[in-house]
């Protein structure tokens, strides 16, 4: 049986985040979640700031994905607060992003989001030409905020419109990501 090229791309998206459910839940298992706790407390404001670099680093560098990240936060810090960690860290990311793509082009773009995803890419851009609300563009950022803010930077749709539409989706993707996804690690690492 021959698996179509997206049903492909989504196996192993799954199949990735499998792995890093497993890999997050071993590490938590074997250093202790209470033992990291204490050493985010330790870390005092640097182990936020830390978090939220990190965050929006896993943005730039689309392939990566902050998903994983998000979740792991959520553990660390409580909900609420990886939450807000979190969001701002998706502000931060993909703004970059969007300003990355609108100062050096696709060329750049598309080694920073991995030459696997310039389909997908290209694919945004075409439909974001015909498309400028913001709506559409919120919709279209839960699909991947990250490739989508490199897509959007390589339009004419201003930062403004742009950064209107990141907000909304960003809370939504990361919520979901968040409460959803790290109620699923507790209850692996309970």
């Amino acid at each position: 049986m021959k698996l179509s090229p997206r049903l492909k791309k989504l196996l192993v998206a799954l199949l990735s985040l499998a792995i890093a459910y497993a890999v997050m839940a071993f590490a938590f298992k074997l250093i202790g979640l209470e033992n990291a706790h204490l050493w985010v407390e330790r870390a005092g404001p640097w182990a936020p700031l830390l978090f939220t670099v990190v965050c929006a680093a896993s943005l730039i560098a689309a392939p990566l994905s902050g998903s994983s990240i998000f979740i792991a936060g959520g553990a660390l810090f409580g909900k609420e607060t990886a939450f807000v960690l979190s969001f701002i860290a998706s502000l931060i990311g993909c703004s970059i992003n969007y300003w990355i793509s609108r100062r050096y082009g696709r060329r750049v773009a598309v080694r920073l989001v991995g030459k696997d995803e310039i389909e997908e890419l290209d694919a945004f851009v075409a439909r974001l030409k015909g498309h400028h609300s913001v709506l559409y563009m919120a919709l279209i950022m839960l699909l991947g905020q990250d490739v989508v803010s490199y897509a959007i930077g390589l339009t004419k749709i201003d930062y403004f419109h742009f950064f209107l539409a990141l907000v909304p989706a960003a809370a939504v993707l990361v919520g979901f990501y968040i409460y959803v996804g790290t109620s699923l690690l507790e209850a692996l690492i309970a």
